[in-house]
């Protein structure tokens, strides 16, 4: 009987995240990224809800055993039902250092899954289906010898419905910034401009460099018009910069804090709301018992000839 398999998108935002952190941080050193599935199996179904990433040590080859479990232990504290499921990692194609994972992975997982997302897909396949492949591992014999195999199995997307939430949001969100999430379309416009600015001063700096170096003849000309932009620096330090860059910075502040107390507004009205409940019941019960007894004593009275 074929594995049911049912993946969540959180995971896959999880590989694409953790592969695209990478990049940005070794932007001349492209590796592979490794993490951790988690879901729960029930049978011969299995349900991918979540992922977290893993340490790779290049030297050996191996990842951080240590670290593995106690990310696990976190991860129970948050979701006890979730287990580990397998592993995934990110490639175009299967490796020799997966099949090594595979058997460390096997002290948390007798039979561990494998998913394996290409981060750059070729024209052919882009657009078409999810860059995405799952495996499971099969013992095979090959001329005697007892041989691992990964075997491709079929999948199928689920969500819930903050999952839709969220990737609905995502959809929205057009490269050109017209549409979409106002917030998303900012932090790209200066995510851009900050990058575009970080490429010219490293652009001038290292023109600066191989000219002192004597690399590159002497352009007095440029070097002119360096000095004169870096002699602008100062006037950023103005009392009317200050001004606006304190102001900036109480308002952050001030959201920060508003954010928090209604946070702890929220958690002491659920309290004040609990402990009402609570005492109405108490209250109830009490008047109910004075009921009772006031007519018991109404019963005890009229027999002593107190009441006609």
């Amino acid at each position: 009987m074929a594995l049911n398999i049912s993946l969540h998108p959180l995971v896959i935002i999880n590989i694409s995240d953790h592969y695209t952190r990478q990049v940005v941080r070794f932007p001349n050193k492209l590796k592979r990224v490794f993490g951790a599935l988690l879901g729960i199996q029930t049978g011969r179904t299995i349900e991918v809800f979540h992922s977290f990433e893993l340490v790779y040590n290049d030297e050996q080859k191996a990842i951080d055993t240590a670290y593995f479990a106690e990310k696990e232990t976190q991860m129970k504290t948050v979701f006890p039902k979730y287990d580990v499921l397998g592993w995934y990692s990110t490639g175009h194609e299967v490796i020799p250092i997966d099949l090594e994972l595979y058997k460390q992975i096997l002290q948390f997982n007798e039979s561990p899954l494998f998913l394996l997302l290409d981060p750059a897909p070729s024209a052919a396949s882009r657009g078409k289906d999810l860059p995405i492949s799952i495996f499971e591992t099969e013992l095979k014999i090959v001329k005697d010898v007892p041989q691992f195999f990964f075997t491709k199995i079929a999948f199928k997307i689920e969500t819930m419905q903050a999952e839709r939430i969220a990737v609905d949001h995502i959809a929205h969100v057009s490269s050109s910034g017209a549409e979409g999430s106002a917030l998303i379309s900012h932090l790209s416009g200066m995510y851009n401009a900050i990058n575009m600015l970080h490429l010219r001063i490293k652009t001038i700096l290292e023109f600066i460099q191989a000219t002192k170096k004597g690399t590159i003849p002497v352009d007095h000309s440029l070097l002119r018009k360096i000095a004169s932009m870096t002699q602008l620096l100062p006037c950023m330090d103005s009392p009317a910069f200050q001004e606006n860059f304190l102001r900036e910075y109480n308002d952050t502040l001030l959201v920060t804090y508003l954010a928090t107390i209604t946070k702890g507004t929220n958690t002491l009205n659920e309290l004040i709301d609990k402990f009402s409940t609570a005492q109405d019941r108490h209250r109830s019960r009490g008047h109910g018992g004075g009921m009772g007894g006031m007519m018991g004593m109404g019963m005890s009275y009229g027999g002593m000839g107190m009441f006609p």
